[in-house]
């Protein structure tokens, strides 16, 4: 009983050992570890082989970082060095590389000898995954380099590497709940049409028809009056010839014929001339009556109504 106990214990650690190697990590692309200040006789080779131990503990923390052609390639096009301050800086050489996130950090050896490290992580949209994180490890009597190496495992502890999604999360679209549709009642009755008393109606018509009455008459006047003196003015063409009787009838029919014209052509004008009055000055108590009455010598125009 107890070594099959056993056994089912080594399946489940096995197993839950296979599922966490094969869950995805994020991909981190690293900016150059930045070395600040270092103790004396920290040579070149000494400051290579610490960024070779930041990338190391970096995977170590749960991190995937990019090859070296890529990583490469991604600090040459990136041309800018103001990752400590700018977040768009990393926001640059995460696309570059090809990652999620970048990540910067720093490491500083200060006047008490102390080791202190700093980093920030940010995703390649702008959002800080993990704002900036600081480990201060007094240095001791280790050395620099082991001293920096546990402080990078803390600082990548505390920006919490391992636990970074692998996968840009998907926000949640807000859906906006649908109100109750308003009941349309029934459409108030149309609005009846507007009335409009015109109260010089009867006024303007009896002007329209006095100007176009008067025109006429005025027209007919001088046609009259034009056909008379023509014919005066053919029988007087020579006054030392002899006038017959018939001369002497065309002479009256002339004369007789241009006074009734000019009559004619007066009155005209004159009803007119009224008309267009009456029409322009329309008040609101119509004309009820108007009438043209020939007189001698002339003519007379009379209208009734209320004034």
């Amino acid at each position: 009983m107890f070594a099959l106990k056993s056994w089912l214990c080594c399946v489940a650690f096995f197993t839950s050992a296979v599922a966490f190697a094969q869950a995805p990590k994020a991909t981190v692309m690293p900016f150059p570890l930045e070395l600040k200040r270092t103790p004396s006789g920290f040579s070149k080779e000494d400051k290579e082989a610490m960024q070779r131990e930041y990338t190391r503990v970096l995977r170590l923390a749960g991190a995937v970082v990019p090859d070296f052609a890529r990583y490469d390639l991604a600090l040459k096009e990136l041309k800018r060095q103001d990752c400590e301050r700018e977040d768009e800086c990393l926001v640059q050489l995460a696309k570059k590389a090809e990652s999620l996130y970048a990540l910067y950090t720093s490491i500083d050896y200060t006047l008490e000898g102390a080791v202190l490290v700093s980093g920030r992580v940010v995703r390649d949209d702008g959002k800080v995954a993990s704002p900036t994180e600081t480990v201060k490890l007094a240095k001791g009597r280790d050395s620099f380099k082991d001293i920096a190496k546990n402080a990078l495992v803390q600082l990548f502890a505390q920006l919490k590497i391992g636990e970074l999604p692998a996968t840009r999360p998907v926000e949640a679209v807000k859906v906006e709940p649908v109100k109750d549709p308003l009941l349309l009642k029934d459409p108030p009755p149309p609005l009846p049409p507007l009335v409009v008393e015109d109260k010089g109606a009867g006024q303007r018509s009896a002007g329209k028809g006095l100007v176009y009455a008067g025109a006429g008459v005025a027209v007919l006047g001088g046609v009259l009056a034009g056909v008379g003196a023509g014919i005066a003015y053919s029988v007087q063409l020579d006054v030392d010839t002899a006038r017959t009787r018939e001369d002497a009838n065309k002479l009256a029919m002339g004369q007789t014929l241009a006074t009734v014209g000019f009559v004619g052509l007066g009155v005209g004008a004159a009803t007119a001339a009224v008309g267009a009055i009456l029409w322009g000055t329309a008040a609101p108590a119509p004309v009820s009556s108007v009438s043209v009455v020939p007189t001698a010598g002339g003519g007379m125009v009379q209208f009734g109504g209320r004034f």
